[in-house]
């Protein structure tokens, strides 16, 4: 093979592993068109081959209906998410082709989320590309959407473009929270530059995208708009190490949960704000990963796809092969360890003892995953010489 070859080789190489582990997961969990209905969930939390492309789809259009998003049907994801679920039911062909258009869908996601991180300088796309999560989890959910748009966003902030990066952040927290990790950075980086100009047409362009996105449902469905909410709000301790501390309380966990993620976000703030120049741009990454792994590991409920949100965080600052490997060995265990606990051939002994000391295990990973973003977040900070230097300047 020639040169150009092996080059042009090299650059498709991650978008041929992730194709590969997509198109594992789509062949894994396609077979559940063949258990629709009522029939479904059993059989797939027996053969640890759940989807909720395949439960949430089978629900409301298995019979040829398609009730109107938030209008007609309650749903507990926010409005772009809503619109990700109901827009292939008008296809036809059944489930397996709703399925099956979903996945493409998400794939040309994860496509687009390597192809971000590919122009992101310092970034390491293989974290997301090569893991074995994908297979897993890359169609168990929506969340590659998301994914996708929080990277866009990471990229249209080091380039200078805060409308951009306000746009792509609402559109990411209109389909799932999590991209709105980025905002404590980015907010701390503009405003320890004194680009306050910029940080209004970021949240100019946030605010408006988000009500455009929002309060048309809102309005139409206000109930329903809101379901998202107090469904979440009154969920208890779920699949999380809060269920082996023992804190089950709703309302005591969100203030628990809450309190956390809030710390880690006054971090990232303040340490992007106080950071050198030269290490801004990786402030933020470094910041917007270290919500994310807080909020995903004292999540009071756990689902085995938030995995997909760390392996992001992890390919935005080029995390260490280390930690890869720890987080793509737990998993894979989580998923099977989850997936039979709720198979119902479970015995009480089984869930106490292996799926706690699982919980603890997956929690003293997110927190090792943590502590080295702290240590790395430090290490971009402005001494504080340079700090008053700059202020007086």
């Amino acid at each position: 093979m020639s040169q150009s070859g092996r080059e042009r080789l090299r650059s498709a190489a991650p978008y041929l592993v992730a194709t590969a582990w997509m198109a594992l997961g789509w062949a894994f969990l396609v077979r559940g068109v063949e258990h629709p209905g009522v029939a479904y969930r059993p059989w797939a939390f027996r053969t640890h081959a759940y989807s909720d492309l395949l439960a949430m789809t089978g629900d409301r259009y298995l019979h040829g209906g398609r009730p109107l998003p938030y209008v007609e049907d309650r749903i507990e994801y926010p409005v772009l998410l809503g619109a990700a679920l109901w827009a292939p039911s008008f296809l036809p062909g059944g489930q397996i082709v709703h399925f099956t258009v979903s996945v493409v869908g998400l794939w040309l996601c994860l496509l687009a989320a390597i192809a971000l991180l590919r122009r992101l300088p310092g970034a390491s796309p293989w974290w997301l590309a090569g893991t074995p999560a994908i297979a897993y989890f890359g169609a168990l959910n929506w969340d590659l959407i998301p994914i996708a748009l929080l990277l866009a966003a990471v990229l249209a902030a080091e380039r200078e473009r805060p409308a951009a990066a306000g746009v792509l952040s609402a559109l990411g927290v209109s389909a799932k929270l999590w991209p709105v990790a980025l905002l404590p950075a980015a907010i701390g980086e503009l405003a320890g530059r004194r680009r306050f100009g910029e940080l209004a047409r970021a949240g100019g362009a946030f605010l408006a995208v988000t009500l455009l996105v929002n309060l048309p449902v809102a309005l139409a469905a206000p109930a329903n708009w809101a379901w998202f909410w107090r469904f979440n709000g009154a969920r208890s301790a779920e699949n999380s190490v809060w269920e082996v501390v023992g804190v089950k309380d709703p309302a005591v966990l969100n203030v628990f949960a809450g309190a956390i993620v809030l710390a880690a976000a006054v971090a990232a703030a303040a340490m992007a704000y106080r950071s050198a120049p030269s290490s801004r741009a990786r402030a933020v990454r470094l910041g917007t990963a270290l919500v994310l792994v807080a909020w995903v590991a004292t999540n009071k409920v756990w689902s085995p796809q938030y995995a997909l949100y760390a392996f992001a965080a992890g390919a935005l600052v080029a995390g260490p092969g280390w930690l890869f490997v720890a987080l793509a060995g737990v998993s894979m265990v989580d998923h099977h360890l989850a997936f039979e606990v709720r198979s119902g051939r479970a015995i009480f002994w089984f869930f106490d003892g292996w799926y706690y000391a699982e919980e603890l295990l997956r929690s003293a990973v997110y927190a090792a995953f943590a502590a080295w973003l702290v240590v790395q977040l430090r290490a971009t900070g402005r001494s504080a010489g340079a700090a008053a230097r700059e202020v007086a300047a």
